[in-house]
């Protein structure tokens, strides 16, 4: 049987893991999270250069269709 004063230090020892633990988990999370951010970010810019892509054919249908009349 383990004497009283290693259990008693293999609790504190693990006392003391929990928060750097917990700081990996949460360190994860927010990487996790950045990464998502990342991703959106991107595809908010693809979404944005379509949208560009988008109102310069209508520009230039809308020209071709005002064209002088007959």
């Amino acid at each position: 049987m383990p004497k009283p004063e290693v259990v008693r230090s293999a609790r504190r020892i693990e006392r003391r893991r929990r928060p750097a633990q917990l700081s990996d988990a949460i360190e994860g999370q927010i990487t996790e999270i950045c990464r998502d951010v990342a991703v959106q970010v991107k595809r908010m810019q693809q979404l944005q250069q379509q949208t560009d892509e988008l109102r310069v054919v209508i520009r230039e249908w809308a020209r071709v269709d005002s064209g002088p009349a007959r």
